[in-house]
C-alpha cells in the first residue's frame, strides 16, 4: 500500500526563487544546492510508505561529504556510487554532485559478483553502498584490495558511517583525477558489458535543460513542482540515472520503487495522477497483458517509451484501451538526454501516418544517415547510418551503430544495428525486423533473432521465442515459415526456431544477446 504523501502540494510563495534556468554558465552542483532550499520541509522522495523531506537528504548527504573529505578523498577522485533504487542512493548520490565529484555508478541490484568485479577493476578511491550493497560475498574484501574508503549509508532514518576497515584510501591503482566529468553513464549491455562514458559538465547541462521543455511551471523561475516523477527505472541503466537527475534538475518529488511491476505501477498512477509517465516497451506489453481497468489510468494524456523497439500493434491496443498517447524517443549509446521523439502536436497530426517511427530530431539537435559503405548522406527513406550533431557534443558529427531511414517530413525509422546484422550469403537481415513480425503470431508472446556462423552461406538466422501464455506447444517451423513469408522475404526466415521458457533480459529489459547466445548454446 503507497502512504499518502504527508505535503505533496506543499508549495508556498517563500519557497520560489527568482532563479533563471536558461543560465548557460549553471553547473549542475549549483541547481542541486538551489532544489535543496526552495523548501527543505516539503516531501522529495516517497518509497514503500516513508516521506523524505529535501531537509532529510540534505542532511545525510552533507554527512556523506564530511565523510569523505575526512578520509583525504579528492574532489577530483572518480568515486563509486552503488546505483540501487533506494533514498539512500538518492541521498549519496546529491552528495557526491554537489561536491564536485565524478559518479561511478556501480551495479549492486544485478548481482553481487558484479558488484565485487566493479570495485575490483574500476580503481576507485571511494565507494558509497547501503547495509545491503556491504553486506554481499567478497564486496569489503574486493573494496579493502582496491584501496577504495567505504562509506555505508543506512534508511530510514538516514545513518551514516564509514565501513569498518575502510577509513582511509589504501594503496590500490586508483583511476587519475577527472575534474572536468561530472558522471559516467553505462550502457545497455545488451552486446556485451556494459561500456562506461564519462560526461562532462558542458553535455549533461544542454541535455537536461532539452529533457525540460517547459523549463519551469514558473516562466522561469525554479519552484517545487506538485507532479511526482514515478521512478521504476534501474538507476544503473541510463534512462534510471537520466531520469533521476532530471526530477533533481526540475525540482520534482520523487516516487521511488526498486523495480517494476504492474500493480504497484498502476497504484501509483491511480493515487498520484501524473499526466505523464515513461516505461520501456516490455513494460507496456506488461500492462496490456495485465488487463488493468482504464479507469486507473485515466489521469495518463503520454507515456514516454524508448530503449527498445516497440511494436506498432501494441502501441496502438495501448492507445486504444487506455485513450493515452505513446511517445517514442530516441537515444544512443553515445549520448545522454534524448536525441528525437514525439510531441503531443505530431501525435496529433501524424500518429497514424508515421506508426513505427521514433519522431523528429529535438530542437538542438540534427540527425542524418550515411550509406554503410561511402558514409555520403542518404536521400530520404533510404536505409543508412545514423550520425548525429549537436553543440552539446561539440560540431562535429557523430557516428553511431543505428540503422535508420529519414523520411522527407524528417521522422526517423530505426532498422535495428549495423553490428547486428546478419550476412546470409550476400543478403543482408536486420534482426529486429525479423523478430517483430514473429510477435505478430498469436503463439509467441516473445522473439529475439541472432546470427550463427554457417560454412556454406557465411550467416544464418535463428529465433529464439517464449510462448504466449495457454500455448504449451511452439507452432511448428513450416506454420511459421509461412507466417514470415507472408511479410518477409525468404532469405530473412530463420533456418530454426528455438523455444525459451524466458528471453534473459538486461536490467533495462533489453534482451541479452550473450545471454542468449549462452542459453541456446551458440
Amino acid at each position: 500500500m503507497i502512504a499518502v504523501l504527508r505535503d505533496w502540494t506543499r508549495v508556498r510563495s517563500s519557497s520560489r526563487m527568482a532563479y533563471m534556468t536558461e543560465n548557460t554558465k549553471e553547473t549542475l552542483a549549483q541547481r542541486i544546492e538551489a532544489v535543496l532550499k526552495l523548501d527543505p520541509a516539503a516531501t522529495a522522495v516517497e518509497y514503500q510508505g516513508h516521506s523524505i523531506s529535501w531537509s532529510e537528504l540534505e542532511v545525510a548527504a552533507a554527512e556523506v561529504e564530511r565523510l569523505l573529505d575526512e578520509a583525504g578523498v579528492e574532489r577530483e577522485a572518480p568515486v563509486g556510487w552503488a546505483a540501487r533504487n533506494r533514498p539512500a542512493a538518492v541521498a549519496s548520490f546529491i552528495a557526491l554532485v554537489r561536491g564536485g565529484r565524478m559518479v561511478a555508478p556501480l551495479r549492486p541490484a544485478y548481482n553481487v559478483a558484479s558488484f565485487r568485479d566493479d570495485i575490483s577493476a574500476q580503481g576507485l578511491k571511494a565507494v558509497v553502498g547501503d547495509p545491503d550493497d556491504w553486506a554481499g560475498e567478497g564486496v569489503i574484501k574486493a573494496a579493502t584490495a582496491a584501496g577504495s574508503v567505504g562509506i555505508e549509508v543506512s534508511h530510514y532514518p538516514f545513518r551514516v558511517r564509514l565501513v569498518p576497515g575502510l577509513e582511509k584510501p589504501g594503496a590500490g591503482a586508483h583511476r587519475a583525477p577527472m575534474s572536468d566529468y561530472v558522471l559516467e553513464r553505462l550502457t545497455s549491455g545488451t552486446t556485451g558489458a556494459p561500456k562506461r562514458i564519462p560526461v562532462k559538465q558542458d553535455i549533461l547541462m544542454p541535455s537536461l535543460n532539452a529533457g525540460d521543455p517547459k523549463k519551469s511551471d514558473d516562466g522561469g523561475v525554479l519552484a517545487l513542482k506538485t507532479s511526482p516523477a514515478l521512478l521504476f527505472k534501474p538507476f544503473s541503466h541510463a534512462g534510471g540515472l537520466f531520469g533521476l537527475l532530471l526530477a533533481l534538475y526540475q525540482a520534482r518529488p520523487i516516487v521511488l520503487f526498486e523495480k517494476f511491476n504492474v500493480p504497484e505501477w498502476v497504484d501509483a498512477v491511480a493515487q498520484y495522477k501524473p499526466k505523464a509517465a515513461s516505461l520501456v516497451p516490455a513494460m507496456i506489453r506488461m500492462v496490456l497483458d495485465a488487463d488493468v481497468a482504464p479507469e486507473k489510468l485515466e489521469s495518463l494524456i503520454a507515456i514516454r517509451s524508448g530503449t527498445a523497439p516497440l511494436e506498432t500493434d501494441v502501441q496502438e491496443r495501448f492507445e486504444e484501451r487506455f485513450d493515452c498517447a505513446i511517445l517514442v524517443d530516441y537515444g544512443a549509446a553515445e549520448f545522454i538526454g534524448g536525441l528525437a521523439g514525439w510531441t503531443l502536436k505530431d501525435h496529433r497530426e501524424f500518429a497514424k501516418e508515421k506508426r513505427g517511427s521514433v519522431g523528429r530530431a529535438k530542437r538542438d539537435v540534427s540527425i542524418r544517415v550515411v550509406d554503410q559503405e561511402s558514409f555520403e548522406p542518404c536521400p530520404a527513406n533510404e536505409t543508412g547510418i545514423v550520425e548525429v550533431k549537436s553543440d552539446r557534443y561539440g560540431p562535429d558529427w557523430i557516428r553511431t551503430n543505428d540503422l535508420a531511414f529519414i523520411d522527407a517530413d524528417g521522422f526517423i525509422f530505426l532498422a535495428g544495428r549495423a553490428d547486428d546484422a546478419i550476412n546470409r550469403g550476400g543478403f543482408k537481415i536486420l534482426p529486429e525486423e525479423v523478430a517483430q513480425v514473429l510477435r505478430r503470431h498469436p503463439g509467441i508472446n516473445d522473439a529475439a533473432v541472432i546470427g550463427v556462423k554457417d560454412d556454406r552461406l557465411g550467416q544464418v538466422p535463428i529465433a529464439a521465442i517464449e510462448l504466449s501464455d495457454g500455448h504449451r506447444e511452439a507452432p511448428d517451423k513450416q506454420e511459421l515459415d509461412a507466417f514470415l513469408k507472408e511479410t518477409l522475404p525468404s532469405y530473412m526466415v530463420p533456418v530454426e526456431y528455438r523455444v525459451v521458457a524466458e528471453l534473459p533480459r538486461t536490467i533495462s529489459m533489453k534482451v541479452s544477446r550473450p545471454e542468449l547466445k549462452s542459453l541456446l548454446g551458440i
